[in-house]
């Protein structure tokens, strides 16, 4: 192959770059787009895991909106036991909008994650090998399912409970306010721990790949896993045995599923290297 050829060819490869950067670009720019047309159904859905707050008394509120001729009067306290969204506090008139466009941005970000990793995959995967480019394929899967479902369980059954636990060491008298800024932020910051806690599994696996932890050493400190689990979701979740196991048994189940998954990569592995 000649120089000119070369030159060609990675010239080629420059504009192919080129051109998947701008895809992936205008793709995260549209979907930030989207996602503030929609930020008020956004902040309404990440508002939902703490409606127990409001059902347990932490928040003032008031029976209707005020007008000029008859403000509204705060009401006490609400009782436990009843139903209502949490209230929201700003303190200047540009948190809302900077609120909103942060939260554009990250869930943007996330909704259009699979189109950049398409592109990704289409400029990388090319220059693979078929064994590299399946052990990508379930990377990217294994990575994006955990992802999603250490979302789930962080939202529907984490959140609910832990937030009324630690709201609960507030005195008594002193009134709740959450500021919009740090609230969502800390609930985004939740959810993406959980995200990535729930790697654990594929972080097992490149370790097994790699020859640096076997499924023997696993099985040995599996007591001593299940130990520390239970004092991580201890501490993590309130003092309640319902609590402590709803995150317990997804975190046991995927150090089970570790030790299985870790079986199949030396068994694929031995057998990649018999049939060489």
């Amino acid at each position: 192959m000649s120089n000119d050829e070369k030159r060609m060819t990675f010239t080629e490869h420059l504009s192919e770059l080129r051109s998947r950067l701008i895809y992936s670009l205008a793709a995260l720019a549209a979907s930030v787009v989207i996602c503030y047309i929609f930020s008020n159904f956004l902040l309404e859905m990440l508002g939902r895991p703490l409606t127990p707050l409001a059902e347990r008394g932490f928040f003032q509120a008031t029976d209707a909106p005020a007008t000029p001729d008859a403000p509204a009067d705060p009401a006490p306290p609400r009782s436990p036991g009843t139903s209502a969204a949490p209230k929201w506090t700003v303190l200047n008139p540009l948190e809302i909008v900077l609120v909103k466009l942060r939260l554009a941005g990250y869930m943007g970000l996330v909704l259009a994650f699979p189109f950049i990793l398409y592109q990704a995959c289409a400029f990388v995967f090319p220059g693979l090998r078929d064994n590299e480019r399946r052990a990508a394929l379930i990377l990217i899967y294994g990575c994006s399912i955990l992802a999603a479902a250490g979302v789930l369980v962080a939202y529907f059954g984490v959140m609910p409970l832990f937030m009324p636990y630690v709201m609960s060491f507030v005195p008594d008298g002193w009134e709740v306010q959450l500021r919009a800024s740090e609230t969502i932020s800390l609930i985004l910051l939740f959810l993406a721990a959980f995200a990535v806690a729930f790697q654990f599994p594929m972080a097992v696996l490149i370790l097994v790949y790699m020859g640096l932890l076997t499924p023997a050493t696993l099985k040995k400190y599996r007591r001593l896993a299940i130990v520390g689990l239970t004092i991580i979701s201890a501490i993590l979740t309130p003092p309640d045995p319902l609590s402590m196991m709803i995150m317990l048994i997804p975190l046991f189940l995927l150090y089970e599923g570790s030790i299985w998954l870790s079986y199949l990569v030396v068994w694929r592995r031995k057998r990649a290297g018999a049939e060489t």
